[in-house]
């Protein structure tokens, strides 16, 4: 990777904003991993999802199995709902990308969160030439032509000139 070189402020703000994006998507995904070990934990206490656990006593296990697994769908509901919204306006974004390599280079590093090596792989799958260093160049020039689009408050006007 060309990590020697130097990152200009938008490409650096950019890349964090898009970091966000692929960090709330591993959130999601451990916030449901948590729901479905709750599930199955419930299951094996020989309660399946929608019988009825009314006769259980106040402090029962399976009772505050539910409970737990209540609050851990609310939650999950409640980082969904700021997550949808903040990846449909971070993919919204790439639309302002004329180039189709720097879209998916972009899409399938902070959207499906593949490391560049895989990255690589895709790219020259059927004998598509795209070197590496022409891989991590589009990626940094597509995060500062991406700069401009991100929310306001990923970008510090004060230190981009």
């Amino acid at each position: 990777m060309a990590a020697n070189l130097p990152r200009s402020p938008k490409y650096k703000q950019a890349q964090a904003y898009y970091r966000g994006v692929l960090a709330n998507e591993r959130r999601i995904r451990c916030l449901e991993a948590e729901i479905e070990r709750q599930q199955s934990r419930l299951a094996l206490n020989g309660v399946e999802g929608g019988e009825s656990v009314n006769r259980t006593m106040e402090g029962d296990a399976l009772e505050r199995g539910y409970v737990r697994l209540y609050d851990y769908c609310d939650a999950l509901d409640t980082e969904l709902a700021h997550y949808v919204d903040e990846r449909e306006e971070a993919i919204r974004t790439l639309g302002n990308l004329i180039d189709g390599d720097m879209v998916e280079i972009i899409y399938l590093r902070y959207f499906e969160g593949l490391r560049f090596p895989a990255i690589h792989k895709l790219l020259t799958v059927d004998g598509r030439p795209m070197s590496e260093r022409r891989m991590y160049s589009l990626h940094e020039q597509a995060l500062c032509r991406l700069w401009r689009f991100i929310p306001a408050e990923f970008r510090q006007r004060k230190t981009v000139q």
